[in-house]
């Protein structure tokens, strides 16, 4: 009898490789020239991928942009995800634009066209904006004041609502003392949102999403929220946005308080080291004058 012994051989599995997705959220952008636009850039990571995020978008030259912003120093878990807004402003001439946008993570690298229409301003509109980001802690009640500002000689009211993501138990919230706004053609008007945590609210970051609507112009816009841990009112630091931007328009008050403020601090110490030199002068005068030297 002859025996025939087959063999069966079992495929190995083939690790897969570690590696991100990128989701743009409008996936075009329109920015009124001489204003500005934002877009949420999500990376998500596949395959257990994780390290820093490394974003660049070129602005200048052909692009059609004069700046861009966003967060940095990201951190994207194995299997998680991190977003940032992506604050945009345009150069000084409409047009149709293509800008490519890179991102890192770790060793992998990925390229993405953005479309962008810079427009002249040919009706009347409206424009709000948030900034980037903004940080609070578990238990904070903090004012943000914002402004609308009036397009090609807008006038009407302006409601606005906000929806916050995930939306889980005890998830912060964002609401508006003013709603709806009257938007003059004269001058911006202003609003407050409050931005609310509970002691209760989980830590992390949610997804801010302002809906502003007047008749059948509707505009929408978005803000990382970070919530933190807890702290007792004497170590509560004072409320702070986290954005990291370019060179936005409309973003004066904000970049200027930021440069200012160490400023001001030396003047302080300034002001001080001159008052003790000026009293030590005053005591030197007093005593000569009070002992001349003979000669």
């Amino acid at each position: 009898m002859l025996l025939v012994m087959s063999m069966v051989v079992i495929p190995r599995p083939v690790s897969a490789t570690a590696d991100f997705k990128i989701t743009l959220t409008p996936s075009e952008v329109s920015i009124p020239l001489g204003y500005w636009a934002d877009a949420m850039l999500t990376v998500t990571s596949l395959n257990g991928l994780e390290g820093s995020v490394q974003i660049d978008v070129p602005v200048g030259g052909g692009t059609g942009l004069y700046g861009a912003g966003f967060s940095t120093g990201m951190l994207l878990t194995s299997n998680g995800n991190v977003s940032t807004i992506l604050m945009l402003t345009p150069g000084e001439a409409a047009g149709n634009y293509t800008v490519q946008v890179n991102v890192t993570v770790g060793p992998v690298v990925h390229s993405f066209p953005l479309p962008v229409t810079v427009s002249p301003i040919t009706r009347p509109d409206f424009i709000t904006r948030l900034w980037g980001s903004y940080s609070i802690l578990q238990g904070w009640n903090t004012p943000v004041p914002e402004e609308i500002t009036s397009l090609g000689g807008f006038e009407g009211q302006v409601n606005l609502t906000a929806t916050v993501m995930p939306s889980i138990p005890d998830a912060p919230v964002v609401s508006f003392q003013q709603s709806p706004v009257s938007v003059s053609s004269s001058h911006s008007s202003a609003y407050t949102g409050t931005l609310s945590a509970l002691r209760e609210t989980p830590t992390g970051n949610y997804v801010v999403t302002v809906l502003a609507t007047s008749g059948t112009m509707s505009h929408s816009y978005r803000a990382i929220l970070m919530v933190g841990d807890y702290r007792p009112p004497a170590d509560e630091p004072p409320a702070s946005n986290a954005t990291t931007t370019g060179l936005p328009n409309g973003g004066t008050n904000h970049q200027w308080s930021s440069i200012l403020s160490p400023a001001f601090s030396m003047l302080e110490s300034l002001w001080w080291l001159e008052t003790a030199v000026g009293i030590l002068l005053l005591s030197g005068l007093l005593y000569f004058r009070r002992n001349p030297r003979r000669i």
